[in-house]
């Protein structure tokens, strides 16, 4: 094959180096002390998902001319599909969706999901709840996985913080975002008990050149300025054969939570700098290699000290809205993601074989303040009138992946599939309780109050899966599957100090979880289909954290597992222009993990049992040209199934789970227009959260029930040729929404509660060109 410099290679080229040089220094850097082995990921440009919203006055054009609703292609089932086929229950957020309505952020998009919500305690620290699978915030691991394009990333373990440190992606390039609802573990293994995440990035196209950039500023009302900008190149580097995208970002999104006790103003500001590369490479129209590097940081020096300070009995702000006491010197909070993967794919005529494999890093430091938690404990026993206290956490994950599939043509009546997946973790975490005087933030040297060192706690899984679809007719598809997984972990701690006495152990435990999938559907027509899916879904067990031999606490515990049982149906109704999809599910939720508290030391059991039953519907509609309306709503009816354990946290059968509201909708529009030679659009949200129950507490009390609460978005801008301005306003009408609270010392009564609240009134601009 002939190298040559297409003559798009040669007209970007120095575009190309504009946007290299423009990604911040050291994100695709190696992290000190690891090894940079390059593994797989995506190979052929899967078919682009066209969403219902056009994201330029080039598109727009067409779309006047067009009132159907645009077909939207996904690989929810690791095929590329088109949505409306898919026998289960998924959701898609477009990148003309999420770049008209400013997303940058879960907060910004997770309402409009059905069946979705968030438990965040601020940017970057974020647990996603899918039909109301949760235990609360302090649960360590998933239940809901996050996935790169075909890569799992995040930790599997409760070793790495597992169910909060969900990397929350810029969205700037990712082609949609598709969320599927109910378990997954057939096809994506464990930690997706809810349901699964997953950003699907945009490929090299080798075709043509192009590049895109814009320029955001924002302010948010009571606090700060904010600003982003987003700079997109694509090259053919040969002619249909080799492509490169790069993409970079950096936002500064601003605060508008002060300090009371330092003075200190918007301390959760917060500052996130990344950016993507990838090469495709299409030797034939057989086989293609696809290899991306993707580096996000995040920033900030309030994060890791949550929200504002509320009442508990009246949940109104202590200090005023937007206001918090905290000591000096602690809510650091830094966070960086890493992602390298390679895929291959080849098509063999009688069967295609897929090959993904990666290696990330996700490195994690933040400072939070426990003054009010130890402070009335320890300042009488050490003779101070205002110490400070803090837990220092530093956590380093490194995880290596590789999945081999090999699955038939669809196209004939028995349809397989079958794969092997591997994935090693090596998890080094260190809590350290620093001293200080809580006014200045200046070291108090004390005896050592608690250092525990976790090093390493390593995870191992093995797994096999396979699935087989009959089609016995056009109009009818049977689909079963099966995964077995062997997970071996090993854990080792030390630890010494006051609180916690001094400890070195190392533990272990493997286990061997089976899941299960049933999944048959039926086409009434070409545009009516139901489906009945029976699945289940696991989380690993493994050894317990700070459970040495002789405390009398178990050493391990088991997999927590659940069988969801779902019914669906999927509509397109006049002539195409609308769309209406609805289920029904019922979850049965067993050995669900739990925290439990044997001589002061706080550790993983097994033995609550849960319930989640509702339903979720979502429709789109283009009544006339240039105009799509959508809605979306859920119900949902999560609790226990018995009481809780003697040691774990209190709970009673028939009490709801932490943070899962009954009922929550959103709808939104969207209108395009022409403006002359111009063309204008005007758009946006309303979305609706329910009341929830706030966290189980640990002693018998009354619990906290969050307030429902509502938000409006709105946007509109104009086109010409390329360039197109845009105005925005976010939580319009400033609304004080609560969406998560615990108390900030044991006693959920008497203290004061640490809450998050929704970012206040936003408004920007945003200017974008494309090229």
């Amino acid at each position: 094959m002939d190298m040559y410099l297409s003559p798009y290679a040669r007209r970007y080229i120095c575009l190309a180096v504009a946007v290299a040089m423009a990604c911040p220094l050291g994100l695709m850097a190696k992290d000190s002390g690891q090894e940079q082995t390059v593994p797989p990921m995506a190979g052929k440009t899967d078919t682009q998902a066209r969403g219902h919203i056009p994201a330029t006055a080039k598109t727009q054009a067409t779309q006047r001319e067009v009132t159907r609703l645009s077909t939207i292609i996904v690989t929810a089932d690791k095929r590329s599909e088109p949505l409306q086929y898919v026998p289960m229950a998924v959701s898609v957020l477009t990148q003309d969706q999420l770049s008209r309505q400013s997303a940058t952020s879960f907060a910004d998009y997770v309402a409009q999901v059905p069946g979705l919500n968030a438990i965040s305690s601020g940017e970057g620290w974020t647990q996603l709840v899918l039909r109301g699978i949760t235990s609360g915030s302090h649960q360590p691991n998933a239940t809901v996985g996050t996935y790169i394009d075909d890569t799992p990333y995040g930790s599997s373990t409760i070793y790495a913080a597992g169910s909060m440190l969900t990397p929350d992606i810029d969205p700037s390039d990712v082609q949609r975002i598709e969320v599927l609802h109910g378990p997954q573990g057939t096809l994506y293994g464990s930690n997706t008990l809810g349901g699964l995440i997953k950003f699907v990035t945009t490929p090299p196209d080798t075709t043509r050149a192009s590049a895109h950039a814009d320029v955001d500023v924002n302010s948010v009302s009571g606090g700060g300025s904010g600003f982003g900008s987003h700079a997109m190149v694509n090259i053919p580097l040969v002619a249909d054969t080799l492509g490169l995208r790069v993409n970079t970002y950096a936002r500064t999104d601003p605060g508008y939570i002060d300090n009371v006790s330092t003075g200190q103003s918007e301390v959760n500001k917060a500052e996130v700098r990344g950016g993507r590369a990838q090469v495709l490479w299409t030797p034939n129209d057989k086989v293609s290699v696809r290899f991306s590097a993707l580096a996000q940081n995040l920033s900030s020096n309030g994060v890791a000290n949550g929200g504002i300070d509320l009442d508990p009995a009246t949940l109104q702000p202590v200090y005023g809205w937007n206001k918090q006491a905290r000591a000096a010197g602690t809510g650091l909070f830094k966070v960086k993601y890493r992602l390298y993967d390679l895929s291959v794919k080849a098509d063999f005529g009688w069967a295609k074989l897929v090959s993904t494999s990666s290696y990330g890093t996700l490195r994690l430091n933040e400072n939070v303040d426990n003054t009010a938690l130890y402070g009335p404990l320890l300042n009488p026993m050490f003779g101070l009138s205002n110490g400070g206290y803090a837990e220092v956490q530093p956590i380093a994950l490194n995880k290596v992946t590789q999945e081999l599939r090999l699955q038939s043509p669809e196209d004939q009546t028995w349809e397989w599939r079958t794969g092997l997946f591997f994935t090693h973790e090596r998890t080094v975490d260190q809590q350290d309780m620093a001293t200080f005087d809580a006014t200045t933030g200046t070291p108090i040297a004390l005896p050592t109050i608690a250092h525990v060192s976790v090093g390493p706690a390593l995870f191992t899984e093995w797994a096999g899966y396979g699935d087989l679809t009959w089609h016995p007719t056009s109009k009818l598809s049977v689909l079963v599957g099966a995964r077995y997984s062997n997970d071996r972990t090993t854990y080792s701690q030390t630890s010494t100090g006051l609180l916690i006495g001094d400890t070195d152990f190392t533990s272990r435990s493997s286990d061997h979880p089976v899941t299960y999938l049933v999944n048959p559907s039926y086409k009434f027509t070409d545009n009516v289909m139901a489906y009945v899916r029976v699945a289940s879904g696991f989380r690993p067990g493994g050894a317990n954290v700070g459970v040495s031999p002789g405390l009398g606490a178990p050493l391990t515990f088991e997999p927590d597992k659940l069988v969801n049982y779902e019914l669906g149906l999927k509509t397109m109704m006049l002539d195409g222009r609308m769309s209406l999809d609805v289920d029904a599910f019922y979850i049965d939720w067993s050995k669900v993990q739990l925290t439990s508290v044997v001589g002061g030391i706080g550790f993983l059991s097994n033995g609550g049992k849960a319930i989640s039953q509702g339903f979720e519907a979502s429709w789109w509609f283009h009544p006339l040209r240039g105009l799509t309306l959508w809605s979306n709503a859920s119900y949902t009816d999560a609790s226990l199934a018995k009481d809780n354990p003697t040691g774990s946290v209190y709970g009673l059968k028939g009490n709801p789970l932490p943070y899962v509201p009954k009922w929550s909708a959103n709808l939104g529009a969207d209108y395009n227009f022409p403006m002359g030679s111009w063309s204008g659009f005007v758009g946006g949200n309303f979305s609706y959260v329910g009341r929830r129950a706030g966290e189980f507490n640990q002693i018998p009390a009354p619990r906290v029930y969050l307030p429902a609460y509502n938000n409006i978005d709105l946007y509109a801008g104009v086109n010409l040729g390329d360039w197109s301005v845009k105005v925005y306003a976010k939580n319009l009408a400033n609304r004080h929404g609560i969406t998560s609270v615990w108390p900030e010392t044991l006693n959920p009564v008497g203290s004061p509660f640490n809450a998050t609240v929704q970012t206040p009134r936003m408004v920007g601009v945003t200017v974008s060109a494309d090229f």
